[in-house]
């Protein structure tokens, strides 16, 4: 018994619209047509210029359900309806899943940090971008503190409302987006940080996190970049804000006493 096999024969456009479109090698066995239509009127001939084809032609259905010639056989000759971009993206989506964790199986702040860490990375490349997430974590803080004064001064909650909202705004734009229109680098995917989702899951342990990133920032600013003296002592000892003052304050006596010995 013959069975009707269907050749997937790529459009050239497809191929080369980029990397999510590789060229296709492999042939499959389709026994239904996937375009759900009607058989063709005369399967022995080609649907575009209804020339008569062999015996072998007609097994070799396009992804649109129609036989075609050997010269009307690519999808491109035909004017083929299948949308084999869609196709492709499919087979991306399926063959590439995006592993995330869900915030809600975080058990402790230590793992909210590891993740926060994950989506901000402080690498070379990254640096900059993070950086900007940085100044609009600062704008945010900025924003909550002028308004939790204005409140106090006018005895009403509404100019605090006003200026969380306007500030998480104005640092939300600074932390994802300024870098891309600025600088050209891709829109950062901020997860677990006061400017996504999660932050309605757990305010305390995004804004730990931020507090925790920020004092990187602040290090490897202190360290000229991890260029100075001052890199090994604020490195390697501990991320707190009182161990990086001291560490600069002994350093700054030490440049006051005369001392040009480096602090390592």
């Amino acid at each position: 018994q013959v069975q009707a096999t269907s050749i997937d024969c790529v459009p050239s456009s497809c191929i080369n619209s980029g990397p999510y479109f590789a060229p296709i090698t492999e042939f499959r066995l389709d026994m239904s047509s996937p375009s759900g239509g009607q058989p063709d009127i005369d399967p022995n001939r080609c649907f575009k210029c209804r020339a008569k084809i062999s015996l072998v032609e007609t097994l070799m259905k396009c992804r649109c359900g129609r036989v075609h010639c050997e010269k009307h056989r690519p999808p491109e000759k035909h004017d083929c309806p299948f949308d084999w971009r869609k196709m492709q993206q499919d087979k991306v989506a399926r063959e590439n899943p995006q592993m995330v964790q869900s915030s809600s199986k975080i058990g402790s702040a230590r793992e909210w940090q590891q993740q926060h860490e994950k989506y901000h990375p402080t690498s070379h490349v990254s640096r900059r971008s993070q950086q900007f997430h940085a100044i609009g974590v600062l704008v945010l803080a900025l924003a909550i503190l002028r308004g939790a004064w204005h409140s106090i001064l006018g005895l009403s909650f509404l100019p605090m409302a006003q200026h969380l909202v306007a500030g998480w705004a104005l640092g939300l734009f600074l932390g994802r987006f300024a870098a891309h229109f600025l600088l050209g680098v891709p829109v950062l995917a901020c997860r677990y940080c006061i400017f996504s989702w999660e932050l309605l899951a757990n305010p305390f342990w995004c804004s730990q996190a931020e507090w925790e990133g920020l004092k990187e920032h602040l290090i490897f600013l202190l360290s000229a970049g991890k260029t100075n003296c001052l890199t090994g002592k604020l490195y390697n000892g501990p991320r707190t804000l009182n161990h990086i003052l001291s560490t600069v304050s002994t350093r700054l006596s030490e440049l006051n006493s005369g001392s040009s010995a480096c602090c390592g």
